[in-house]
């Protein structure tokens, strides 16, 4: 039995339900590995998901074969888990970020989670990208939106099949509310903790394979075309003039600010930010 796994619209419901596992980097604090720890004996454990987590992807995958679409499967869940806010994905149709190693094409979760991110990469392909159309109400909402924000995610595999998606960049030029985006990368910081080392050491691989440097200038250059503002982690001042130069106003912020006040602190500064921003032109 296959399941659908969508391990960062799932960070996304954990987190507004405020049991995102910060210490793992993924799935629910405190959740028990029952399931994983059987499938040991059939040496079938090496995609390491949690029972609760578990099961919001049977939930999911079963609401998608009674014939609900994506976006409709997820309504469901974050129904049940309570939430107001509307969490969308970013199309119903299936996409698959597919990284080319010098072992051949390997899934995302293959690379990162079996592979332990150890094969040299030399390319990603955005499976299904190019024939995927946007979720409904996604284009409407980003849009209307009064601010909307690029989290610091990978910029080639989390965010990078969004913003390629249909029409997604031109609603994103065409804006005249502001759009920031959050740095990824903290370079005068080294990683401190297992999770924050694993994303960083994926993230430097697979700019690398775009001939990328892992910094965060060349994210936000990345960007330039669709925000406004840059939020740079302060420890990385040095690099705030060369992010001027390419047009974008720079916040500089504890980006690494753990859960609690400091988070909140940090997101206050990023609305103040915002609204200091000149209005965009389309």
């Amino acid at each position: 039995m296959s399941l659908h796994v969508a391990p960062d619209v799932d960070s996304v419901l954990y987190a507004l339900s405020g049991c995102f596992d910060e210490e793992r980097g993924w799935g629910v604090t405190n959740d028990t590995f029952r399931c994983n720890s059987a499938l040991a004996r059939y040496r079938d454990d090496w995609f390491h998901v949690g029972d609760m987590d578990l099961a919001l992807s049977l939930k999911r995958t079963a609401h998608m074969r009674s014939g609900a679409r994506l976006s409709q499967a997820i309504a469901a869940l974050a129904d049940a888990w309570g939430l107001s806010a509307r969490v969308l994905p970013m199309t119903d149709e299936p996409v698959r970020t597919i990284v080319v190693t010098e072992h051949g094409k390997l899934s995302l979760q293959a690379y990162v989670v079996a592979e332990r991110g150890r094969p040299t990469v030399t390319g990603v392909v955005y499976d299904g990208l190019s024939s995927a159309r946007p979720a409904s109400g996604v284009l409407q909402n980003i849009e209307a939106a009064e601010l909307v924000l690029l989290a610091p995610s990978n910029p080639i595999s989390s965010l990078g099949p969004i913003l390629g998606l249909a029409s997604v960049g031109e609603v994103l030029q065409a804006r005249t509310a502001p759009t920031i985006a959050v740095t990824p990368v903290v370079s005068a910081q080294p990683p401190a903790t297992a999770p924050e080392k694993a994303r960083a050491h994926v993230r430097a691989a697979l700019m690398a394979a775009r001939g990328l440097p892992h910094d965060a200038t060349t994210v936000a250059r990345l960007y330039r075309d669709l925000i406004q503002g840059f939020v740079l982690d302060e420890r990385d001042a040095v690099e705030a003039p060369a992010i001027r130069a390419s047009g974008l106003s720079v916040l500089l912020a504890d980006t690494l600010s753990p859960p609690g006040p400091g988070r909140a602190q940090l997101a206050c500064e990023i609305v103040d930010f915002a609204r200091r921003l000149e209005r965009p032109h389309p």
